[in-house]
């Protein structure tokens, strides 16, 4: 008799890693004091994957919040989010795409962003405009209102 055996080691089965990075975790976007009628103030962050999975990516805001609530300065605030690209493109980037454009009030919800790959990261710029309304006291009403939001990001696989 002839015998002749083989052997396989153990099979391993790992499950893949979903983490984010956030250049501004647990920080404001940005922070806009004493903006007057006609003002604009920005703000970044850097998205990224950090775990070895592709993520869906996506964005909630929460519904603002104003004080007074009687004045609704969210209504009335001008809102733009926008996907920049890569945070290392210097030269011949890409045009912005444009994630949200309106009331400040309105972009309460949940936008789907791009799937990022492990590795990768996006820097997203928030603008927020006070319009001025006009002369004779058109803004009046807005004078020492405050609005704020929160948001969040996620990471699906």
């Amino acid at each position: 008799n002839f015998n002749a055996t083989t052997a396989n080691p153990r099979a391993v089965v790992t499950a893949g890693i979903l983490s984010q990075s956030n250049s501004k975790d647990d920080q404001a976007i940005l922070t806009a004091a004493n903006m007057a009628p006609g003002d604009t103030e920005t703000g970044t962050l850097d998205l990224g994957n950090t775990g070895d999975l592709p993520a869906s990516m996506s964005v909630s805001t929460a519904p603002p919040v104003d004080t007074p609530a009687s004045t609704a300065f969210s209504s009335y605030l001008r809102l733009e989010v926008d996907d920049l690209g890569s945070p290392t493109c210097t030269t011949g980037c890409p045009a912005p795409v444009a994630i949200f454009r309106g009331p400040l009030a309105q972009a309460a919800g949940t936008s789907d962003l791009r799937v990022l790959q492990p590795g990768e990261k996006r820097r997203y710029r928030f603008k927020v405009t006070y319009p001025d309304g006009g002369g004779d006291g058109a803004d009046n009403e807005y004078g020492g209102a405050r609005t704020t939001v929160g948001i969040t990001w996620t990471a699906r696989q």
